[in-house]
């Protein structure tokens, strides 16, 4: 599934755009399900502006697709420093869950991320 541009396809319908990615997740969640995955959804405010290595949060960090922290010098693709954040938060929800806590780790494309901010490269894992 292709979603360039899914914000820009639909600009003027504000109940589309919410339809859309409620649609998208249900898509997904159930893809997940067949294969034993978890799927949730993470508030993701400030994910692409937050250095998923330091912690620190700052507009200037994102440039389009470019992420550079301004404290800490750590840069990488935007979205994928995102995707980090993202999996940072619902660890540390989970950390707290009555059901008996967070996974071990979460798995990325390049790697694993673990409930301590822990990365590991995918050549370590």
């Amino acid at each position: 599934m292709d979603l360039t541009h899914i914000r820009e396809n639909i600009p003027q319908a504000t109940w589309q755009h919410v339809w859309a990615f409620r649609r998208l997740f249900q898509y997904v969640e159930y893809k997940a399900a067949e294969h034993g995955v978890e799927a949730a959804q993470v508030p993701p405010n400030h994910t692409s502006q937050r250095c998923s290595t330091c912690g620190w949060t700052h507009e200037d960090n994102r440039d389009s697709e470019h992420f550079e922290c301004l404290k800490c010098g750590y840069q990488n693709h935007a979205d994928y420093n995102a995707a980090k954040n993202i999996g940072f938060r619902y660890l540390r929800r989970r950390q707290n869950a009555a059901d008996g806590g967070a996974p071990v780790d979460v798995r990325l494309n390049r790697g694993t991320l673990n409930v301590s901010g822990e990365y590991v490269p995918p050549y370590l894992c």
